[in-house]
């Protein structure tokens, strides 16, 4: 429960029962289990991770003696609606301070866990369970009819390049103990880090469409077939969505969007990646991804990829201080490491793709040592490993000694 002082007089009047309930919920724990969950509706990427992996999870067991309850609470900003919405078609979020008291009494009781719906996310290990997420037939056709306002066409291939800057959390506070802001400002790049991959697609035909709801600065592409989506101030709740859904590929700096797309079918082409153990928990067998490496500030000397894992602070990366604190900093991927990733993506999608004998040296190279450092996680590449980059490997061939 929530301390006094953040209690109001209808919590008072609900908590007693809140509390019965909660404890009756344990008496009939052997016939039908309750349990609970707060729905993260404020951030895109959580939304959808969240309620397509728990949709998984209910595919994958068939449970009958179980009741589960998400509820939202009304302090929460909701960061995308439509997509809210279309949850709510698929799951139920309840909005009720009761069931809201009731979870948190069920937290305080023996043996919470039981009543608590699982948190941890293994997208990796669910591949291919459940459908493919499609939105409405009514809904593709309306905003697709919108979209052709801002430039893009809904019947020609295009490309949804998701990239996360500055301004995604500019006045969210992260404070840690030490009120630290900086927790993940990792993850934050420069857009004209991507102005050659879109020029690049854009010179074979293929629109390509930077999304956003909050950039830093425009992306200054010269080719109408770069259609910067983010900036034209026409961008809405209903189009964020269905671009990334039925593009033909996802070009992202691994952000929530990027989910929608991959949850969808569509390729995705993960840049800049800093995290390299969600390589198993967040990613599709058919994703091409490129990473991040680190570099010591005294000499410039970058460290190899079995170097960086050494450490905890890279192995189970949070905290961007900590990476900084230990006199490292991040070597973000170059503007052609992310032209050649693209590519290679590009081309798996159209069937064209060629691995020569040493690519997959190199990948099978990378893959030990990462299962040396994750050795539990092999059982989750069930449909297969995502590919990292076959040119990033050649150009970083030394990083993997």
């Amino acid at each position: 429960m929530n301390r006094a002082k953040q209690l109001t007089l209808r919590d008072l009047t609900l908590g007693g029962p809140a509390l019965v309930v909660a404890v009756l919920i344990r008496v009939i724990s052997p016939f039908v289990r309750f349990r609970f969950r707060n729905f993260p509706a404020d951030e895109i990427g959580p939304m959808t991770v969240v309620s397509q992996h728990y949709l998984r999870i209910k595919a994958s067991r068939k449970t009958r003696r179980q009741i589960d309850f998400w509820y939202l609470k009304d302090s929460v900003k909701v960061a995308n609606g439509y997509m809210l919405g279309f949850v709510e078609s698929q799951i139920t979020v309840h909005r009720s301070r009761f069931i809201e008291l009731v979870a948190a009494w069920s937290e305080k009781l023996p043996r919470a866990e039981r009543h608590q719906i699982e948190s941890e996310i293994r997208i990796t290990l669910l591949e291919g369970l459940g459908a493919k997420m499609r939105l409405p037939q009514k809904d593709r056709e309306t905003t697709a009819e919108y979209v052709k306002q801002i430039g893009v066409d809904p019947n020609a291939e295009f490309i949804a390049l998701t990239v996360r800057d500055g301004a995604y959390k500019s006045g969210v506070e992260q404070p840690n103990t030490q009120s630290r802001k900086d927790k993940e400002i990792y993850r934050n790049q420069d857009i004209g880090d991507y102005l050659a991959v879109a020029e690049k697609f854009a010179s074979m035909g293929v629109q390509v469409v930077r999304m956003g709801a909050k950039v830093e600065q425009p992306l200054r592409a010269k080719s109408p077939l770069v259609i910067d989506y983010a900036s034209t101030g026409k961008r809405t709740e209903a189009a964020d969505v269905y671009l990334v859904s039925e593009c033909t590929m996802c070009i992202s700096s691994n952000l929530g969007f990027d989910h929608i797309a991959a949850m969808s079918g569509k390729m995705r082409v993960i840049t800049n990646q800093a995290l390299v153990v969600q390589a198993s928990t967040l990613f599709y067998s058919s994703d091409v991804f490129i990473l991040q490496r680190f570099r010591e500030k005294s000499n410039g000397r970058v460290l190899t990829l079995s170097e960086s894992l050494q450490h905890p602070e890279i192995l189970n990366l949070d905290w961007y201080h900590k990476i900084v604190d230990l006199g490292l900093e991040f070597v973000r991927n170059t503007p052609d490491e992310i032209v050649e990733a693209s590519i290679e993506g590009w081309k798996r999608v159209k069937g064209t793709w060629v691995s020569t004998p040493e690519d997959q040296m190199l990948q099978a190279q990378y893959w030990e040592i990462y299962d040396k450092y994750f050795p539990d996680h092999k059982a989750r590449f069930g449909k297969g490993r995502p590919h990292l980059g076959a040119d990033f490997l050649r150009r970083n061939a030394s990083w993997l000694a």
